[in-house]
């Protein structure tokens, strides 16, 4: 039957429309709010952790560097079976440094170091856990990447999960989940730990964080950031100082009045090269060729750096557990360890794992204590902090 048009019964379709706004503001908000699913696809690639039975490529929403809703994607791999009674937990996983251009997001071109990542991955897909790996926003997706901006990271990480139950409904993934990460993502899945009550909100049960190889004092390399350190450098540190130049100059533009045309050179290339290619062409580089003046002498440069790479250090609601390898020259072993002693001096939950390894080592070395740890979070099992930081002072004693 023809409605009639507005004119002629205008209080009627007043409210009316009124009703109808009403009706649907929950939904319409919902779309724009962080987590909330955009698409999702099978995904298939050879990358695809072995315990992996089934994988899906997810775009979602998840806040940029500045703080506005943005699309995000990453992958969701579940384990062999049925779901459990109350869904399968869920681990996050923060990935490690990729790069910086589109190309490099772990959805697109795989993970840096993929058989063993996979093999990590596969140590929680085996046990019966949801793994919802975030590419982190800008990287694979519109607008760019900001390396490093922990709290950015680790928003997308917890989004991640929010759009994988969004996508596979509440009776399939459980709401108890862990933040996972490594290196780069190490940084993001402690911060994200931080910040899981107030950014994931009550429909999200978050039990811990583990990471390894994690940076926790990465604001200290503006020290060696100046023109007299013409020291070689192996490609990787080389590499990282790029990406991070990179991220900064978003964020505080004022920097590139202290880069030489050397070094807007090498963010130019690392805007394009991921991160084994850039190793590679940027070993036996130095730091200092890249400046005309040091980092520090910027104004306002230590308030830019903690902002953007500073983790927490104290308000920790769940336990943590910080792994890291004593021969690791691409994240100083000593920071993190003093990290995590701050932490205990504080109260905090924190355990620490020490391996006579080197960076990349360390996700191998890890993965028992990880496991044992997240099986421990998720199975409501018991974290003894007395005896965690009794094992902390005995590594600071062997430091001294």
């Amino acid at each position: 039957m023809p409605t009639r048009p507005c004119s002629f019964r205008f209080l009627s379709c007043l409210l009316a429309s009124a009703l109808l706004a009403l009706t649907l503001a929950p939904s319409a908000a919902a779309r724009d709010a962080p987590g909330d699913l955009l698409s999702a696809a099978p995904y298939r690639a050879p990358w695809v952790p072995s315990r992996a039975a089934q994988a899906y490529k997810l775009h979602y929403r998840t806040p940029d560097h500045r703080g506005q809703l943005a699309e995000g994607t990453g992958l969701l791999y579940l384990p062999a079976g049925a779901a459990p009674a109350g869904g399968w937990p869920v681990v996050s996983w923060a990935h490690g440094t990729q790069g910086i251009a589109d190309r490099c997001a772990p959805s697109v071109s795989g993970p840096t170091h993929a058989e063993r990542d996979g093999r990590f991955l596969d140590v929680f897909l085996a046990q019966g856990y949801a793994v919802a790996a975030a590419d982190y926003q800008g990287l694979g997706s519109p607008g760019n990447h900001a390396y490093l901006h922990v709290r950015t990271a680790a928003r997308n990480a917890i989004d991640m999960v929010k759009a994988s139950r969004q996508y596979l409904g509440t009776a399939t993934l459980s709401p108890r989940w862990v933040s996972v990460g490594y290196s780069q993502g190490g940084a993001a899945a402690l911060t994200a730990g931080h910040l899981a009550a107030s950014h994931g909100g009550p429909s999200l049960q978050y039990r811990g964080s583990f990471t390894a190889g994690t940076p926790t004092a990465v604001e200290l390399t503006a020290l060696v950031m100046n023109p007299g350190n013409r020291t070689a450098n192996p490609g990787a540190p080389n590499a990282y100082h790029a990406y991070l130049l990179d991220g900064l100059l978003q964020v505080a533009p004022q920097i590139d009045r202290v880069l030489s045309d050397a070094g807007r050179a090498r963010v130019a290339v690392a805007r394009e090269q991921c991160l084994s290619e850039l190793t590679a062409t940027l070993d036996g580089a130095d730091t200092g060729s890249m400046f005309t003046a040091p980092l520090t002498s910027v104004p306002g440069i230590w308030a830019v750096l903690y902002d953007y790479l500073g983790v927490p250090r104290r308000g920790f609601s769940q336990p943590l557990m910080l792994a890291h390898g004593s021969e690791d020259r691409d994240v100083p072993y000593l920071t993190t360890l003093l990290y995590a002693a701050g932490l205990a001096v504080r109260g905090e939950p924190v355990a620490f794992r020490r391996y006579p390894v080197d960076h990349r080592g360390t996700l191998d070395a890890a993965a028992a204590d990880g496991l044992a740890f997240v099986r421990a979070r998720l199975e409501d099992g018991h974290f003894d902090e007395a005896t965690e930081t009794a094992g902390l002072e005995q590594l600071l004693d062997d430091v001294r």
